[in-house]
């Protein structure tokens, strides 16, 4: 039986989809910055997936459903503005 996890694992989550807008939005003209942000939201989807799957109590769940919301939004977001240009 999988390991129950507890309410962190959707919290980082959340936090990488944060910090990929707060990389998103920034002036910095880099060029790896859409990569670091498309890696960021992927990233926070997967742990936010994790913690709803695998979450210890309905806290945890409950996290992970608002984290994988707020994370696929995000990267729909951003595909869509990456290739309309």
């Amino acid at each position: 039986m999988a390991r129950a996890l507890g309410p962190g694992v959707p919290v980082g989550g959340l936090a990488a989809g944060v910090a990929a807008l707060v990389l998103w939005v920034s002036a910095l003209s880099l060029g790896w910055l859409d990569t670091a942000v498309a890696l960021l939201f992927v990233a926070g989807l997967a742990l936010s997936l994790a913690g709803y799957a695998f979450g210890a109590d309905e806290r945890a769940r409950r996290l992970g459903v608002i984290a994988v919301g707020w994370n696929a939004f995000g990267l729909a977001a951003f595909t869509i503005l990456y290739a309309a240009g």
